[in-house]
């Protein structure tokens, strides 16, 4: 068994992404093409949605991203000046 890895990840901040993992098998057989859809596997898991954030320079920003994190409840309850 042989795994190999390879992660490449670029994200732009303010936009929303769902990881998949894909698991590829190397058929070594010469007419492996013929089951290329069979050699592949793609998971998805729900839970691992997210949003790519940066410093925010604008407390507009700020203040979308505390009203849409159900995390954030301690920062809702303080004056959005404060920030």
């Amino acid at each position: 068994f042989l795994a190999r890895f390879i992660i490449q990840i670029i994200l732009n901040s303010m936009h929303r992404y769902q990881p998949r993992f894909h698991v590829v098998y190397v058929d070594p057989r010469k007419d492996s093409e013929k089951y290329a859809e069979e050699n592949f596997k793609t998971f998805v898991f729900e839970e691992t949605r997210f949003t790519a954030v940066t410093a925010y320079q604008n407390h507009r920003i700020t203040q979308l991203k505390i009203a849409s994190n159900p995390f954030a409840k301690g920062f809702r309850d303080c004056d959005p000046e404060d920030w």
